[in-house]
């Protein structure tokens, strides 16, 4: 193992979705199978080949913890994320909270085990594999969205993101712009999002009709930049579609829920009358105080 903070940390209320060159470009990643400890106590056990650890926000220091609990338990490990990972190591803050990366957003998805560092150095120390349970961290945001993603993938509870598969999402020109546009798209799909590439097909069964829009600063192209009112209006009474910043998308993955439309996230700011307009549930909206 090598390399330091592999992943680009996504900062709160951030839209960068760009990675670094050590995590692989092509990170499709599928369910893992069910289970509530996949770890076997006894060392050298052939069930521990099939624990796969990667890792995020880890200094080089620590990179040496992980690569000895390579070594002492037989574990298999990848500096990429990759379809087989079981297990994500990540580096918390003081507060107990985990960095987003691209990594947490792949384990969050697929449900599979997102444990700290201490993790790795308890296990050793103990000279046997603890129950990942007890080392799973808060999200940045505070919530336990990586507890509630492992209660989902164990048939504890429903999942909260049942509710994508009522909104349909149409991706504006600018996300095209975006280094992780690829990475989103499979996000979406993965999260149970409606993906449509026509906005004709936004019909009114949908609950939710969402266009979403980044802005990218690097581009000088006509197509990256965020579409105006007059387009957004029409958006609105052609289509019956809100048009929303890609933050509130990460933010909805990231705290595996659904997260209010405050004005932070609509690029035109809406008021009840558009919302009646589209038909579309006003409880859904944060509107701006009079």
């Amino acid at each position: 193992m090598s390399g330091k903070n592999e992943d680009n940390n996504y900062e709160k209320k951030a839209t960068d979705t760009s990675n670094s060159d050590s995590e692989s470009d092509n990170d499709v990643v599928n369910g893992t199978p069910d289970r509530c400890h996949v770890s076997n106590p006894e060392n050298h056990s052939m069930k521990n080949k099939h624990i796969v650890i990667t890792y995020t926000n880890v200094e080089d220091d620590e990179l040496e913890v992980l690569q000895e609990l390579v070594d002492v338990f037989e574990l298999n490990a990848h500096i990429s994320w990759d379809d087989s990972v079981t297990h994500l190591i990540v580096k918390t803050l003081p507060t107990g909270r985990c960095i987003r990366t691209k990594k947490l957003m792949n384990a969050l998805l697929i449900n599979c085990f997102i444990i700290t560092m201490e993790w790795a150095e308890n296990c050793l120390a103990s000279k046997k594999l603890l129950p990942e349970l007890d080392y799973i961290p808060l999200d940045f945001s505070g919530e336990p969205s990586p507890l509630v993603s492992w209660r989902v993938g164990r048939g504890i509870i429903d999942s909260p993101m049942e509710w994508t598969r009522n909104c349909i999402l149409y991706l504006h020109s600018s996300i095209e712009f975006n280094e992780s546009y690829t990475d989103i798209i499979l996000w979406a799909q993965r999260a149970g999002f409606v993906l449509t590439n026509d906005l004709e097909e936004f019909k009114d069964d949908y609950k939710m009709r969402v266009i979403l829009a980044d802005k990218i600063i690097t581009s000088n192209d006509v197509r990256s930049k965020l579409p105006n009112k007059t387009e957004i209006r029409s958006w609105i009474c052609e289509y019956k579609a809100v048009t929303l910043f890609l933050d509130w998308f990460l933010e909805c993955l990231f705290r595996y829920r659904f997260v209010e439309i405050n004005q932070y996230y609509q690029i035109m700011k809406l008021n009840p009358n558009i919302v009646e307009f589209t038909d579309m549930d006003e409880s859904l909206f944060v509107f701006e105080s009079c």
